[in-house]
C-alpha cells in the first residue's frame, strides 16, 4: 500500500511539474527581447506613451515596435525565433509569439522547426509557415511581398475563397492592395537578398544562413526554366517580364527595405 501511495505521489508531482513548466514557458514565450537597435526605434505599449527602444528591453504582447527613417531593429524570442525590422516599419505580435502583424514596412523572420506554425498578417493576406526564414514587405497603398528564403509556407487572402498559395525555398508572391486572386508564384534570386540590410545590416548571423547559401548554389546549378525575378526591384525590366499577367510590382514611392 505504501508503495502504491508513493507511486501515485510521484505521478502527481510529475504532473504538477509538467504543468508548471508548460505554464512558465508559455508566459516566457509571450515576450521578446530587443537584441539590436540601429538609429530610431521606439516601443509603443498599448495605452502608454511611445518610448525609445534599447538593447535588452522586453517586448510583450500588445506592444508594437516602430522604426524610423534608415533605422532597423532585431527582436529575439525565447524559442529563438528571430525578427528583424527594416526602416519605417511597424510590427506587433499576439498569442505567445505565434501570430505576427506587419502593419507597414519590411520584416525578416526566422523560426526554428520545433516552434510549430507561425502566422504573419500582412494587410489582406495571412501567411502560415513552419521552420523557415522569410521576408515580408507591406505598403498600405501599394504592393506587398512574401518571399521564402528557406523552408516553405502558405499564404491566403481575405475575401478570396481559394486554396492558399504554397511557396517553397526561393519563391515569392507579390500582390496589390485589393487582390482578386492568388498571385503568380515567382522564382527569385536569393543571392540578391543577402546583400540587403535585413541580412547584412545586422551584426549577427542568420540562424539558417548556411542552408540559404546551399540553396543559392542549388539555384546556380539548376536555374528555373523562366529565369529569376529580382526580389529587390533593382531590375524592374526583369521583374515586369516575369510577373505577367500580374502587374509589375514597381517602386511605390520609397525604396525597398530589404
Amino acid at each position: 500500500m505504501k508503495k502504491l501511495f508513493h507511486f501515485i505521489a510521484v505521478l502527481a508531482f510529475l504532473a504538477i511539474f509538467v504543468m508548471i513548466t508548460h505554464f512558465a514557458f508559455a508566459v516566457q514565450k509571450k515576450e521578446a527581447r530587443v537584441t539590436q537597435v540601429i538609429k530610431d526605434v521606439h516601443l509603443l505599449p498599448s495605452g502608454a506613451s511611445p518610448r525609445p527602444a534599447s538593447v535588452n528591453d522586453s517586448v510583450s504582447t500588445g506592444t508594437a515596435v516602430r522604426t524610423g527613417i534608415d533605422s532597423r531593429t532585431e527582436l529575439t524570442f525565447t524559442d529563438q525565433t528571430l525578427t528583424r525590422l527594416g526602416a519605417n516599419s511597424i510590427f506587433s505580435f499576439t498569442e505567445g509569439g505565434k501570430d505576427f502583424d506587419l502593419a507597414s514596412g519590411a520584416m525578416l523572420i526566422s523560426v526554428p522547426k520545433e516552434s510549430g506554425t507561425t502566422k504573419v498578417k500582412v494587410g489582406a493576406a495571412t501567411a502560415a509557415v513552419t521552420g523557415f526564414t522569410a521576408m515580408f514587405e507591406h505598403h498600405a497603398k501599394g504592393w506587398n511581398k512574401f518571399i521564402v528564403l528557406h523552408g516553405k509556407g502558405k499564404i491566403s487572402f481575405a475575401g478570396i475563397p481559394t486554396e492558399p498559395c504554397e511557396l517553397h525555398t526561393g519563391q515569392m508572391v507579390v500582390w496589390p492592395l485589393h487582390p482578386t486572386r492568388c498571385p503568380d508564384i515567382l522564382n527569385v534570386d536569393l543571392s540578391k537578398l543577402l546583400q540587403g540590410k535585413l541580412v547584412s545590416g545586422f551584426s549577427g548571423k542568420l540562424p539558417e544562413l548556411d542552408l540559404i547559401l546551399i540553396d543559392i548554389e542549388d539555384q546556380k546549378a539548376s536555374p528555373p526554366p523562366g529565369g529569376f525575378t529580382d526580389p529587390t526591384n533593382i531590375d524592374t525590366l526583369d521583374q515586369a517580364g516575369a510577373a505577367r499577367p500580374t502587374p509589375p510590382p514597381i517602386r511605390t514611392g520609397s525604396p525597398p527595405n530589404f
